[in-house]
């Protein structure tokens, strides 16, 4: 009797196993929902602005130099003087594989862009831009994995660091193009804390499920220092779609 009550125990343990938590379930289906959505890229609300009239690209410090003068540095430039702006944009533009003329200038409260046209193909269009020193300092180097982000100069509200961050998020400064499952923004007494979970597909090849991708982004804003830092966890890995091969 005891021989088949350990048996009957221990079936159950491993059919409690095997099943997946009703809950558990519901909130990978609502990830895979959204890594599927191709329309679906940030939540109502997330600062994003639709760039249609070209392809954005922030000047750093690899752009602006000769190949054989680069080193494993690159941080997106900043000035308050749209004059060194646009010598950075021409210095870029000369190194540049692709001639693009200078058609337009302009600025925001955020950065100066400069507008470079292909003459060979008109469609061929690039945003060139430089970081405003007066809202945003750029520390964040690409060819390193660090945690500090950059300084943040501009009013120190609620609104306007969560702004900054979905604003930097977007526009490819942070180097992270997940899909935004929700962004939330909590203002403590010496630090601002941005939570951001994302999500990243990852397509598999033929016979390979896709595997998608969770993560828990945690930025905080010094209110001292001014100094962003993210914290990038991943939690969940979700198998996704098979792919069938030929």
């Amino acid at each position: 009797m005891g021989k088949f009550l350990l048996i009957a125990v221990g079936f159950l343990i491993f059919i409690s196993c095997e099943m997946e938590d009703p809950i558990d379930a519901e909130i990978n289906d609502k990830y895979l929902e959204l890594a599927y959505d191709r329309s679906y890229q940030y939540p109502d609300g997330f600062y994003f602005k639709n760039n249609v009239m070209g392809n954005v690209y922030y000047e750093n410090t690899v752009s602006i130099k000769p190949t054989d003068e680069r080193e494993n540095i690159w941080i997106e430039l900043d000035t308050d003087d749209i004059k060194q702006a646009k010598t950075w944009s021409d210095l870029s533009n000369e190194l540049s594989s692709v001639y693009r003329e200078a058609v337009l200038e302009a600025e925001t409260d955020k950065y100066f862009e400069i507008t470079r046209v292909n003459i060979q193909n008109e469609n061929d269009t690039l945003l060139s831009r430089v970081h405003r020193s007066g809202y945003f300092i750029s520390l964040y180097n690409r060819f390193t994995d660090i945690d500090t982000i950059g300084v943040f100069n501009g009013e120190m509200t609620s609104n306007k660091v969560k702004e900054l961050i979905e604003y930097l998020w977007t526009s490819g400064t942070l180097s992270i193009y997940d899909k935004v499952v929700e962004s939330s923004i909590t203002d403590k007494e010496d630090l601002f804390v941005h939570e951001i979970q994302s999500l990243r597909t990852v397509y598999g090849d033929f016979g390979i499920h896709d595997i998608i991708y969770v993560y828990d982004n945690e930025i905080k804003l010094d209110k001292a220092t001014k100094i962003l830092t993210i914290n990038r966890e991943l939690i969940k890995e979700i198998e996704g779609n098979f792919n069938e091969g030929w």
